[in-house]
């Protein structure tokens, strides 16, 4: 073994530079098992990746602890076969059988420094681990009690600079996480119960004890007045936030003013407070700031009257490239989601702007008619943001304004498109747009870094028409998402897909065929939940469609993949001009 591998300060610095990966992990594994030199710096980098408790509560004296068979037995998904059973899931449960001394803290503490990561991130329903091990409620107690009494040193996890705790079942709540904050904590991801149980106290022991969290991510069970005082009043103790990404949880306007003064905040994802809807922001919270710093913003709203008042004031936020905006309770007009736009578009956002995302909550019937439709007046000032790669829009609106000559005019206005994707919500044909696979290839013309297109469309090919020669490919394609578009000619369109679009993926369409399985009388879970539409003659003529599709699809990939001459074909790039006229 060369010297250098002998000095513990470039051993420790080697094995530092280990991520959390899967690879890195057994690669870990492998070094300390070398020699024993390796053994103790390898070690410590793996107990640094280390997320699990259970592990680091098995270091306790083995007369402490005791484990458990507890199997849980849990009904599949409805998706599976009718014919499937109900299946077992071995759960071991932690429990201690005594309490803690002072002295069974020694192996505890040794390796507890080590540890950087922990998360308790598993839903009792979960059933992607059949051989999981839990602890007991009674763990939790016994620690806390120990800790009153100073067994240990504090705070129990010295190093720990990520924490993840997401249980709501089991008798554990966040009163027992509190035993894990401590000062070098810096990411902080949980999720408030529906039973509330333990906020106020995590929220008071997280101010008292974490001054220095950086990335603040909260998700809520369900939304209420309570969890928003005590979210908002926690938000404005916490000076050194980078990132803040709360679901359904609405920031009061004091908390806003708050955030707007954290020169390093980055990323914020927040449910906008409803009286902005009535009145002034600036009214409401008058020292609030243009959120300078900002790179990422996710908003949820009343109304759009909210979008307007909150850019009016924030529109110094000249670095932001990620905005999405979610609408909560009332569907715009397109006079007013075209207002909207054209707040956002002169608050001088767009120069740096990559991403935006536009959707809504409104709930509609199956059976609506669209009071409005996405057109290119409605879109006009988001045609200016000239830099956008990635775009989502699925919004309550009628799409049969999107033909091709408008896809073509998206195509000229986003030249650094990557992803595309247009969905009104709903699957009836009356929302669908109006454009066909020359749209597609009009995007894919213009748009080279194109590799994702979503829309609900008529995936046809008119016979007038001009086949475009079968040398020109457009290789950078590689998903569409047609939802419940419809399809006339099976082969005609699997045909030109995978002639024009070599590497393209179709991905799921969302008609399906649910029969009983032949020479059985159960029935699927399924089956009495299909919708008027899904029983309609032609959904089953579509689904059977499109499941034609997709085997041709595969069949003529296939072919030509084992075709002699397809290494030898000479790959064009599609441009203005090349067999279809857009």
């Amino acid at each position: 073994m060369h010297l250098c591998l002998q000095i513990d300060e470039i051993i420790t610095k080697i094995f530092s530079s280990y991520n959390g990966d899967k690879e890195s992990i057994k690669s870990l594994y492998s070094l300390a098992l070398v020699c024993q030199i390796f053994h103790e710096p390898a070690r410590n980098a793996l107990w640094r990746f280390q997320r699990s408790f259970v592990t680091l509560v098995k270091t306790f004296p083995e007369d402490l602890w005791d484990e458990m068979e507890d199997p849980v037995i849990t009904r599949p998904r409805a998706a599976t076969s009718p014919l499937s059973h109900s299946r077992f899931r071995s759960t071991t449960v932690v429990t201690f059988k005594r309490p803690l001394l002072p002295t069974d803290w020694t192996g505890f503490q040794l390796y507890a420094k080590l540890m950087e990561h922990l998360s308790f991130d598993q839903s009792p329903y979960d059933l992607s681990t059949f051989d999981r091990r839990e602890l007991s409620p009674s763990v939790f107690r016994a620690i806390q009690r120990s800790h009153d009494l100073c067994h240990f040193d504090r705070p129990l996890l010295q190093n720990l600079t990520s924490f993840t705790f997401k249980l709501d079942f089991g008798g554990i709540s966040l009163r027992d996480a509190c035993i894990f904050l401590g000062p070098r904590l810096k990411t902080l991801d949980f999720t408030i119960p529906r039973s509330l149980v333990g906020l106020r106290t995590f929220a008071k022991a997280l101010k008292a004890r974490c001054p220095a969290i950086e990335h603040l991510y909260i998700s809520n069970c369900q939304s209420s007045d309570r969890v928003n005082r005590v979210v908002s009043d926690l938000v404005c103790s916490l000076p050194s936030l980078r990132t803040v990404r709360f679901g359904d949880i609405t920031c009061h306007s004091q908390a806003l003013e708050y955030l707007s003064s954290r020169p390093s905040l980055q990323d914020l994802h927040v449910h906008l407070p409803d009286e902005l809807a009535q009145q002034r922001l600036l009214d409401v919270s008058p020292k609030i700031l243009p959120f300078l710093a900002m790179r990422s913003l996710d908003i949820t709203v009343a109304s759009t009257a909210s979008v307007v008042e909150f850019f009016q004031v924030t529109s110094g936020s000249s670095d932001l490239e990620s905005l999405s905006i979610t609408i909560d309770s009332i569907l715009p007009t397109a006079a007013q989601l075209h207002a909207a736009l054209t707040v956002m578009q002169q608050s001088g956002i767009c120069d740096k702007l990559t991403t935006f995302v536009l959707g809504d909550r409104v709930m509609l019937a199956e059976d609506s008619i669209p009071l409005h439709v996405l057109d290119a007046q409605t879109l006009l000032p988001l045609l200016q943001c000239r830099n956008l790669e990635d775009i989502n829009i699925h919004i309550s609106y009628g799409h049969a304004a999107i033909d091709n000559s408008l896809l073509k005019e998206m195509a000229l206005a986003w030249p650094c498109l990557r992803a595309l994707f247009l969905f009104s919500c709903h699957y009836a044909h009356l929302w669908h747009a109006k454009a066909d696979l020359r749209g597609l290839v009009c995007l894919a013309q213009n748009c080279h870094s194109l590799e994702s297109v979503g829309l609900q469309f008529d995936v046809s090919l008119p016979p007038t028409a001009i086949y475009p020669d079968k040398a020109i490919r457009c290789e950078w394609l590689t998903r569409l998402d047609v939802a419940r578009s419809h399809v006339t000619n099976p082969l005609a369109v699997a045909t030109f897909l995978t002639d024009v679009f070599p590497n393209l993926t179709l991905i799921d369409h969302e008609y399906y065929i649910r029969s009983t399985p032949p020479g059985t009388s159960i029935r699927s879970d399924f089956e009495d939940e299909l919708s008027e539409d899904e029983r309609s003659p032609e959904y089953i003529d579509m689904a059977k469609r499109w499941k034609d599709v997709v085997q041709i699809l595969n069949a003529r990939r296939q072919e030509l993949s084992q075709s002699p001459t397809n290494c030898n074909t000479v790959t064009q790039r599609l441009n203005k001009g090349d067999g279809i006229d857009c």
